[in-house]
């Protein structure tokens, strides 16, 4: 397990000025930067709310989806595509809250009840349990180190 400061530290360094390129909605969601993927369980943001008010419950096709939820969580995604991380923050509980340039801010929360993980970071899209970088997989612990991944040092300098 990792200490958490130097986790919040290694963190910061490797997703701050970065930016995804793409996203994806499923089970969870997943975010991909240049040379690795953020996955989280579940994501939250207060602009959702914005999505939910002004399109979700005025588009009535949206009521017919499995989960209506998914479509402001996904406008929000959206509107942090290729817009770089200025902030990363990481709580006592190991959340990951995410602030972008454009001033959407994204958490990815460690109270999602029934998962087997909460937010990790890969190289492609693995499975946490068989091949992490860094993952949160019950909340306050923070597994793995990203100064010891196999995949570089994430365009991130040594000793910043």
């Amino acid at each position: 397990m990792l200490d958490t400061l130097q986790a919040a530290e290694d963190l910061k360094r490797a997703l701050a000025g970065q930016s995804y390129s793409r996203f994806g909605v499923h089970t969870g969601f997943e975010l991909e930067f240049e040379k690795f993927v953020l996955a989280a369980q579940e994501i939250e943001s207060p602009d959702e709310d914005l999505f939910n008010i002004g399109l979700v419950q005025s588009y009535p096709p949206a009521s017919f989806t499995a989960n209506p939820q998914l479509i402001a969580k996904s406008a929000v995604l959206g509107a942090c595509l290729g817009v770089p991380v200025s902030t990363v923050e990481v709580a006592v509980d190991a959340s990951l809250a995410l602030t972008f340039e454009n001033g959407v801010r994204i958490t990815l929360p460690t109270s999602t009840p029934i998962v087997d993980w909460h937010w990790a970071i890969t190289v492609g899209r693995e499975d946490p349990y068989s091949g992490c970088i860094v993952a949160c997989f019950a909340p306050g612990e923070i597994q793995g180190s990203i100064a010891n991944s196999s995949v570089g040092d994430f365009s991130v300098k040594q000793g910043e």
